[in-house]
């Protein structure tokens, strides 16, 4: 203990100013976040959430490599220091300046927006595990590995260079409707995979000194976390949720005679939509589905793969692209629209032929909570969501619009549905948290902040410059009576659905563009 005492006092003379760097920009940071009141963060902000853990990185680093460990000429091997007792004071300097910190920053976070520290105190600590499996444990272990900080620099250099090609590469987020991605194992898997290889690599050089094993480890890992994140396609994820969690009842897609007006159009006049339905559910149960990964093939064997977006590919030319919609909007009947948009030349060689369509899509079961409700203006405490407020608030353009935010001190669910009803009238206008993009040029990251977050919009209608009364905006002068629902849904169980749907007559389903007329748009050949 005496030796660990020693260590750690030595470690704080030497590199106090580091460590008051590293505090400032945590108590920066947490100001930012502390007064932030939406989902979008400021630039400042969304650079702090990078740099701060390189700064944690850093200053972890410069205390291991004040005795590194790769090498056999350095003078601290000579003395009688027991490797424990090292690798505690390491550890302890770790606790003091990175993790204690954090976890006051922390409370101070969700104590100024309404939330008791102690009583949540489980979702910070789950925050501490995550910065020590991404940062704390990985920053240990490399530096362990190495014999100089500039070694240490250009490792983390080459760690964020992979980061950033892997990332992007693996950050398809596809038309889902399941906008927030809380319902993904890869996170998790890789989290756990980076934690156990720097353990590992942290007790083969304190312990034994094996420089070659412990590297050959660590390039293991990175290789397999990189392929997880960037390479497993999505529905992978699904299907080890499936497993997990899976559906108790056979679940089918087949197609269904449904003659509709289809009351929205995208794309061009290539487009097909289908009506399908979702047979199995359990009764009563609501469902999401995801897109689909979809093959078209014609009588004479060609085939064409539908295309999965991606941020390096969302604005490339493509053979088809294929989307599942419920029908009608935000219902729980299993009728939906498999929708196909075709290059046109494609759908010109196949309008006048039957194809066939395979593939599968993810589905999940989901049971609503229960909804709380407010007044414009109002704020309310939602069973398994949170705080929620609402109020009226003005864009760029003076455009008023009602906005609720929510917050949680941990994961909102990743589907809540808002509803705002007007007593007046008895309509009801639906939302989602989350169906408003937050488009910016500076990183909208905010994995470091103890609070969930998720927004929505309601449009408002001012009588004196309505020309026609419109059914997605709320009239102004209902707003006084009129409430606000906020409703959790909350995944119940998973399944993967292979579907196989034959013979089926592309043209009889063909969408016609919108006349300039404004006359609705309707299915052919009904």
């Amino acid at each position: 203990m005496k030796m660990v005492l020693h260590t750690l006092r030595k470690d704080v003379r030497r590199l106090w100013p580091v460590v008051v760097i590293a505090l400032v920009l945590l108590g920066t940071l947490a100001r930012a976040d502390r007064w932030r009141s939406d989902t979008i963060i400021g630039s400042n902000e969304g650079w702090l959430n990078l740099l701060l853990p390189l700064a944690f990185a850093c200053l972890i680093a410069l205390a291991v490599l004040e005795e590194p460990l790769a090498g056999d000429r350095h003078f601290w091997l000579t003395r009688p220091h027991r490797w424990s007792a090292l690798l505690a004071a390491k550890l302890t300097f770790a606790l003091l300046f990175v993790h204690v910190p954090f976890l006051i920053a922390d409370g101070y976070i969700l104590a100024a927006h309404g939330f008791s520290p102690l009583a949540t105190l489980p979702h910070p600590l789950w925050k501490q595990l995550s910065l020590a499996a991404f940062v704390t444990l990985p920053a240990l272990a490399l530096a362990a590995m190495i014999p100089s900080f500039t070694h240490f620099m250009l490792g983390m250099l080459g760690i964020a260079a992979v980061a950033a090609f892997t990332f992007a590469g693996g950050a398809s987020r596809t038309a889902f409707f399941m906008p927030r991605s809380d319902d993904y194992l890869r996170g998790e898997i890789t989290a756990i995979l980076i934690a156990a290889a720097a353990l590992a690599i942290v007790w083969f050089q304190y312990r034994r000194k094996r420089a070659v094993i412990a590297r050959a480890v660590g390039l293991a890992a990175a290789l397999l976390a990189g392929t997880l994140i960037g390479l497993v396609p999505e529905s992978a994820d699904y299907q080890g949720r499936a497993l997990l969690h899976p559906i108790q009842a056979p679940l089918s897609l087949r197609t269904e005679p449904r003659a509709q007006a289809l009351g929205f159009y995208y794309g061009s006049g290539s487009t097909v939509v289908i009506p399908v339905v979702l047979s199995g559910l359990p009764a009563g149960a609501g469902f999401r589905v995801a897109a689909p990964t979809l093959t078209v093939t014609a009588p004479d064997g060609r085939r064409y793969h539908s295309t999965t977006f991606t941020p390096d590919n969302q604005f490339e030319k493509v053979q088809l692209e294929a989307r599942l919609f419920p029908y009608p909007y935000d219902s729980d009947s299993g009728s939906l629209w498999l929708s196909l948009r075709f290059d046109p030349a494609v759908y010109a060689a196949l309008k006048d032929r039957n194809v066939r369509l395979t593939g599968q899509t993810a589905v999940g079961v989901v049971r609503q909570g229960e909804t709380a409700w407010m007044p414009v203006g109002g704020r309310v405490a939602a069973p398994g969501v949170g705080y929620c407020s609402s109020g009226i608030s003005e864009d760029r353009w003076s455009e008023a619009r009602v906005k609720v935010l929510c917050e949680s001190s941990s994961d909102i669910p990743s589907v809540v549905r808002v509803t705002m009803w007007t007593q007046e009238d008895g309509r009801r206008f639906p939302s989602r948290l989350g169906n408003y993009g937050n488009p910016a040029t500076s990183p909208q990251t905010a994995w470091l902040s103890p609070l969930d977050r998720g927004k929505t919009f309601f449009n408002l209608s001012d009588p004196k410059y309505r020309l026609h009364a419109s059914f997605m905006e709320v009239p102004m002068e209902h707003l006084g009576n009129a409430r606000i629902g906020v409703t959790p849904e909350f995944v119940t169980g998973y399944s993967v659905v292979n579907f196989d749907l034959r013979d089926i007559p592309l043209s009889k389903y063909w969408i016609e563009p919108p006349r300039s007329d404004g006359g609705s748009v309707r299915l052919q050949g009904r």
